[in-house]
């Protein structure tokens, strides 16, 4: 289960590779153009809904949520956490923006140019919160990456049912 699939980035090379992906985003333009991009591959072992992830219902061997955590308050993200973990048999794959200067010195730079800029509203999380959250939603933490581009990097955490 692909949660937060966007345009379907991680969900259709899954599938290629013979997974079986319910996928989905809140945006019905993200959910829709990534179910395009799944028919125009050839792919029949992928589905994409529009839903908020505590809409999504079903058991999945593994759970993914990569780079939504951004959008989740540092109050919220346990829950959100919790909510992953009743869908996940196995194992939790998610990211977030890790909390370093970095990143708050980024999101002071953006709040001196107020507007519809995401930056504000990003929230920055610490690992150890974060790992914190799956151990206490029954996960044990088998996997640490950092993922990134020029400009953005992310705390990639893979965990396993306890």
């Amino acid at each position: 289960c692909d949660l937060g699939c966007g345009v379907g980035s991680l969900a259709i090379p899954l599938a290629q590779k013979g997974a079986t992906v319910s996928a989905s985003d809140i945006s019905n333009a993200m959910a829709t153009e990534a179910s395009k991009r799944a028919a125009a591959a050839g792919i029949t072992t992928a589905t994409f809904e529009t839903s908020d992830m505590e809409n999504v219902s079903g058991e999945y061997d593994t759970v993914s949520c990569i780079d939504v955590m951004i959008h989740y308050p540092q109050e919220k993200m346990a829950e959100m956490v919790q909510g992953l973990a009743n869908r996940a048999d196995k194992r939790l794959i998610v990211s977030f923006a890790p909390d370093t200067w970095y990143y708050r010195a980024l999101k002071s730079f953006g709040e001196l140019f107020p507007g519809p800029s995401k930056t504000t509203r990003a929230y920055l999380h610490t690992e150890e919160a974060v790992v914190a959250a799956l151990e206490k939603a029954g996960f044990k933490l088998s996997r640490t990456e950092m993922t990134g581009t020029s400009f953005y990097f992310s705390r990639l955490l893979e965990a396993e049912r306890a």
